[in-house]
């Protein structure tokens, strides 16, 4: 089964570190610098883990937050509540980076 989605960037508030998938590293510079400002200042917020990503069938980008297993003050919907607000705040970034990923990766023009 293949996987339906392709991760882009990750941050981790518990390892303070944060991850580009090399497969984007031809994304203009400002928007790679705007993906990880959003990502590590999410992180940074929750108190957890952040990954942004594309669905593959659709290109639409994705937020997930997680924590660790054993973080028990992590509060998943106050997380929550973050991600609905970086999507808004984030929603023309975030269709400019779903058309560049259909038009580059999966080939459609539109």
């Amino acid at each position: 089964m293949e996987d339906i989605k392709e991760i882009l960037c990750s941050a981790s508030f518990y390892k303070q570190g944060y991850f580009l998938n090399d497969k984007f590293i031809k994304l203009p510079e400002n928007v790679k610098k705007e993906l990880r400002v959003i990502c590590v200042c999410l992180a940074e917020k929750i108190k957890g883990i952040v990954i942004i990503g594309f669905y593959k069938d659709d290109a639409s980008v994705y937020i997930e937050v997680m924590n660790q297993p054993e973080d028990y003050l992590y509060d998943e919907i106050a997380a929550k509540y973050e991600v609905g607000f970086v999507e808004r705040e984030n929603e023309e970034l975030f269709s400019s980076l779903s058309l560049w990923y259909k038009t580059f990766f999966k080939g459609e023009l539109r």
